[in-house]
């Protein structure tokens, strides 16, 4: 499977989004029982969940998180405030929180999702029956590489060569490094800026998934998201590194399709369109 976060094809890509610039939909337009929003990962983009929508074995309708600087939004500014970035995901969601729904994020993407729940909570809108976190500790623990962001060119693409697995024909080329390396650094900052607070914890059960060869994991972090929840949580270790989503991701669908599956049978109908907000009355909130 090629490296889809660093790919050039998707920076330029301008597809019109469904619904928000910060929500583009991978599912067909029919009726679902559930939703699956999905957060991409530090230097990604939402084309890294395109292809799900056929591989996922449950009735779910797929949306993926767009951050600025990326994709379609390739000439918005790049975004480095976790506030800024959950307040304004939270906003775009609300008319879509009318029946059952799940977050999954893998790595960045489960700390912008893990927040995005709390803003959600915050402003009184209804809040996932699931998350999902994929190779990423309790936001409790401080991000294992912080400082790496703040490395100059050469030995920042020294550091990304080694742990994040970007392909040699874009390390190898200064040329490119303006194209790539400034959504990658932004990204970074947002885990390396984050500052946790405690809050009581969520009430949904959490999925933590984790790659039996990922060093930016450790078990006390995995272990952590218990104290963020007051449900249970399920770890499952699959095989490969800090992307064991594309080397396992047949492994990592199932685990999410058990989760979605258990989300509709233990929901039902509970979920109705009086729960679904407008934008223009979560801007009054």
């Amino acid at each position: 499977m090629p490296w889809l976060p660093y790919g050039l094809g998707s920076m330029m890509d301008h597809s019109q989004p469904n619904h928000s610039p910060w929500l583009i939909r991978h599912s067909a337009a029919v009726p679902a029982k559930a939703r699956l929003f999905c957060f991409h990962h530090a230097g990604a983009d939402a084309a890294m969940f395109r292809l799900w929508p056929d591989r996922l074995m449950a009735e779910a309708e797929l949306w993926a998180v767009q951050l600025p600087g990326r994709g379609y939004r390739f000439s918005e500014p790049l975004l480095t405030d976790m506030g800024e970035i959950s307040g304004a995901i939270a906003a775009a969601l609300a008319p879509l929180l009318d029946r059952p729904f799940a977050f999954f994020g893998h790595s960045m993407g489960s700390l912008i999702g893990f927040n995005t729940i709390r803003e959600l909570r915050r402003l009184g809108l209804p809040q996932p029956d699931r998350l999902i976190v994929s190779g990423r500790n309790a936001p409790q623990f401080q991000w294992v590489d912080r400082g790496m962001e703040l490395l100059p060119d050469a030995e920042f693409v020294a550091a990304v060569r080694k742990y994040y697995g970007v392909p040699e024909t874009l390390l190898q080329d200064p040329d490119l490094w303006e194209l790539w390396l400034p959504r990658l650094r932004a990204d970074l900052t947002i885990s390396a800026d984050y500052l946790h607070q405690d809050q009581r914890p969520l009430t949904c059960p959490i999925l933590v998934l984790s790659g039996a060869r990922d060093r930016l994991v450790h078990s006390a972090g995995l272990a952590g998201w218990q104290r963020q929840t007051s449900h249970r949580i399920r770890r499952v270790m699959l095989a490969g590194d800090h992307f064991f989503l594309q080397h396992s991701e047949q492994d990592l669908l199932r685990e999410v399709t058990i989760e979605l599956n258990q989300l509709l049978d233990q929901t039902g109908d509970h979920h109705d369109q009086g729960h679904a907000f407008s934008k223009d009355q979560v801007d009054h909130l």
